[in-house]
């Protein structure tokens, strides 16, 4: 599936890291900018606080050994672009990543907690502590890669990149020059009247993946 990586591009080389190197940089969950991230609650009923203890030790090792790259299934969305691009001066980069990938997981956005009982846990139940979000999150329609290695490779080549409409031209100038012709690279236009990101050029479109939202209690979650 069609996923994007909203990138700023203060540091040309973070962005043609993923390029070249054709690889994700994965950050340590603590490193994310949601304080709520990697929340869990234990459920024990009335059972002793040993066994609580040792649960949170287990948990908390497992969890401070992951590490997320974020993705969402929109290029196009304008709060993305100015929280995660620089403030539309930055890129978004098409990448493409199995759907049933092990390392890929859709984001749920629900006020719970993760909930541990006495039962044995498996390594996908930790890797659950980082597909839920809060309900405000949900514009970002985020998948995440969940892994334990600094960076994550990549299937496939990166299909295309959109420039922001603020970006500058030195920085524009550089990406077309180095980049490889495979990679198609689109200039996006603000609406300013409308308070929307197109396509500026008759010839290109931009087709997001269409994924519906997963909400906790939903039908689809």
């Amino acid at each position: 599936m069609k996923l994007y990586k909203y990138k700023s591009l203060a540091n040309l080389w973070h962005t043609l890291d993923i390029i070249v190197n054709q690889r994700l940089y994965c950050a340590h969950w603590s490193e994310l900018n949601d304080p709520l991230e990697g929340r869990y609650e234990i459920y024990l009923g009335e059972q002793s606080n040993w066994l609580e203890s040792i649960m949170t030790s287990r948990i908390e090792k497992a969890r401070d050994a992951y590490r997320v790259s974020s993705l969402s299934a929109d290029p196009t969305n304008f709060l993305m672009w100015s929280h995660y691009a620089d403030g539309h001066k930055g890129a978004v980069l098409e990448v493409e990543v199995p759907e049933v990938h092990p390392d890929l997981i859709q984001v749920i956005y629900t006020s719970f907690s993760s909930v541990f009982t006495d039962k044995l846990q498996t390594k996908e139940d930790m890797r659950h502590l980082f597909n839920g979000k809060g309900e405000e999150w949900a514009y970002e329609q985020e998948y995440r890669i969940v892994t334990e290695g600094r960076f994550f490779a990549l299937p496939e080549p990166v299909h295309r990149i959109f420039l922001g409409p603020l970006v500058s031209e030195e920085r524009a100038s550089i990406l077309e020059k180095v980049v490889p012709d495979t990679v198609e690279i689109v200039r996006m236009e603000l609406d300013r009247t409308q308070g929307t990101l197109t396509v500026n050029s008759p010839n290109q479109t931009i087709q997001p993946t269409p994924v519906p939202l997963r909400f906790a209690g939903s039908a689809n979650s």
